[in-house]
């Protein structure tokens, strides 16, 4: 039952992280964020951020940014809760890869708040390279097997 619900819980996680994909091209193609908007001013880059992601979440940026910006602080939150059940529950073989996908989630997230903040191509890309990585983490999650032991000692009689 344990691993049933961690399988789910990630691919559930997975589906999340397909739409981002498209959500991120979508923005990327078809969406022009303005130059100036609450959150592109000021010195600290965590009240930027958090400025730029209250923004984002407001709908004023347009509902493909709202959608994003939703979706991505969800895949975070869920990732730290995938990776902390795994931990508490001592799922051997997920915990170091759940916890690489929190990780590069967490980077992924930051790294789009940084490119509302200031608008460099970089920060996205390096959102995208954070974003593959946690998918990849996950999907290898979900295909490891644990190696079983055989039923009996190798060369015992049955």
């Amino acid at each position: 039952m344990r691993a049933g619900f961690l399988r789910r819980f990630a691919i559930v996680m997975l589906v999340g992280y397909a739409l981002q994909f498209v959500l991120g091209m979508t923005l990327n193609l078809f969406v022009t964020i303005p130059d100036v908007h609450p959150g592109t001013s000021g010195d600290e880059y965590f009240s930027r951020s958090f400025t730029s992601l209250l923004w984002a979440l407001s709908g004023a940026g347009g509902p493909a940014l709202f959608t994003h910006a939703l979706v991505g602080a969800a895949l975070f939150a869920g990732s730290v809760t995938l990776f902390v059940t795994c931990v508490l529950r001592r799922a051997r073989g997920w915990r170091w890869l759940t916890g690489i996908a929190a990780f590069f989630t967490f980077g992924a997230f930051f790294n789009g708040m940084s490119f509302l903040d200031y608008g460099e191509d970089f920060s996205s890309a390096i959102m995208a390279g954070c974003w593959l990585i946690a998918t990849g983490a996950i999907v290898v999650a979900l295909i490891r097997r644990e190696q079983r032991p055989v039923d009996g000692p190798v060369g015992s009689a049955r």
